[in-house]
């Protein structure tokens, strides 16, 4: 007798015993089919509910970007993977940004950028004031366009304006945030924003 005979009389020998027999509609046997998975009902709900968790934490954190993105906006580096911008700067299209957190008039924002070796926001182009506007959210910021005293706009480092942006308002100081740039009076105090090439 081999020892796999034995292990089948054994097993029937117990079946008899506890008055079983020993075929496929007996209770204690299930039967199972080839691929499938038995999963415990609540491991299973456990999982649901986990799967569920997890997506709607996604998609909250899809919505406060949308809604706040100044909150969840992470610098972007778009020529190189380094950028030689300090902690508090953000790197963008070799510039560098600082974005305030505070509000001062354009006179004293401008000041403050100058003590950072910069000077009020200067927009070069379409893809950088796109940038611009998905950064800092629905705040208004100060930038560097100003009309001295009703003459032509110029930006903060002396560059005449050229009208490549369209912005409204008849006041003197510009300002933007993610849907327009705007002017409105210069002793306003608003956020602002500073920039320095790399």
């Amino acid at each position: 007798m081999t020892s796999e005979d034995c292990s089948v009389t054994e097993k029937s020998s117990l079946n008899t015993e506890t008055g079983q027999e020993n075929n496929a509609t007996s209770p204690s046997f299930a039967e199972h089919h080839e691929g499938s998975l038995q999963v415990p009902v609540p491991c299973a709900v456990v999982t649901v509910v986990f799967i569920t968790i997890l997506i709607i934490a996604l998609i909250a954190l899809s919505v406060g970007q949308y809604n706040c993105p100044g909150l969840y906006a992470f610098p972007v580096l778009s020529d190189n993977n380094v950028s030689s911008c300090s902690d508090d700067w953000v790197g963008y299209q070799r510039k560098c940004y600082f974005i305030s957190t505070e509000t001062k008039s354009w006179t004293l924002a401008q000041n403050s950028c100058i003590t950072r070796g910069a000077t009020l926001a200067v927009i070069d182009s379409e893809k950088e004031l796109i940038f611009l506007k998905r950064y800092v959210g629905r705040a208004e910021h100060w930038i560097g366009l100003k009309n001295e005293a009703g003459q032509t706009w110029k930006w903060s480092n002396g560059k005449e304006f050229n009208n490549w942006l369209n912005f409204t308002g008849s006041a003197d100081c510009a300002f933007l945030n993610s849907t327009e740039v705007s002017s409105t009076e210069c002793k306003k105090n608003l956020h602002w924003i500073c920039s320095k090439p790399y």
